[in-house]
């Protein structure tokens, strides 16, 4: 395996057992975790079946944008079948990737809270400094549990004008990002802001006369500030060594 692969494989192992340690994994065999590798049109899913915790750098499964699962040992090629692959995840990397070059990962997970906000007419509030993050960066889908081509063209959509994610009604998110870290991060915030949605709304006895909603202009305001700030990066680069440093703790074996 070239050194890049290798790289790749276990940055999307460790990105597994991170979104697992912080309650974004293995609760549904149908989350996933796309993460290409670098200079080549292929990428990295885990194989059906293999929870999140479970994952490591030699058992992640090599695609490229045809669908198509690409052997390790002699590089041939094979149509990809629901035995092994997710099949509902890989239309999604061509669908964004393509769309989106920049993007090298896509976090597909359902943490309950982010499912919760997505059955919510209103959708994500800002109720939070981690949704203040997000401001005008979630775009929606009214996802109906079909997989038609109007599906791949709503993400290329939902994903245009640099979006960070999209919440799918009633069923979970996408994050996307320039790297594993980044991905990672947005996910993270994306469900930390619907936690304290439910909580506050909960609180707020579900009237929203009684909790504080900032003027949308300041937001946007906040979010470009937020972007330029030179005091810290919200793309998840400072959080990430850390993280892997949380793995060699809490859950080794991700390099393997």
């Amino acid at each position: 395996v070239a050194d890049e692969e290798w790289q790749a494989r276990t940055e999307a192992a460790a990105l597994h057992r991170a979104l697992f340690l912080h309650g974004m994994g293995s609760d549904l065999a149908a989350q996933c975790v796309i993460h290409r590798i670098p200079g080549r049109e292929e990428y990295l899913v885990g194989e059906w079946g293999i929870y999140f915790e479970e994952q490591t750098a030699s058992s992640v499964l090599r695609y490229d944008f045809e669908g198509n699962i690409i052997n390790g040992t002699d590089g041939t090629r094979r149509p990809a079948t629901p035995d092994r692959s997710n099949m509902g995840c890989l239309p999604i990397a061509s669908a964004i990737m393509e769309h989106r070059p920049e993007v090298q990962t896509i976090i597909h997970a359902h943490p309950i809270s982010v499912m919760a906000v997505g059955g919510l007419k209103q959708g994500l509030l800002p109720l939070s400094q981690a949704a203040f993050f997000l401001y005008d960066q979630v775009s929606r889908e009214e996802y109906d549990f079909t997989y038609e081509s109007s599906f791949e063209d709503s993400l290329r959509k939902g994903f245009s004008n640099g979006k960070r994610a999209m919440l799918l009604n009633h069923h979970g998110m996408y994050a996307v990002g320039r790297d594993a870290a980044e991905a990672f991060f947005v996910a993270k915030h994306l469900t930390q802001a619907c936690d304290v949605q439910v909580k506050t709304l909960a609180m707020a006895g579900g009237n929203l006369d009684n909790v504080i909603l900032p003027d949308p202009g300041m937001l946007r305001r906040q979010y470009k500030e937020m972007m330029l700030s030179p005091d810290y990066a919200y793309d998840g680069s400072r959080e990430w060594p850390g993280l892997v440093r949380q793995l060699e703790r809490e859950a080794k074996g991700y390099n393997l």
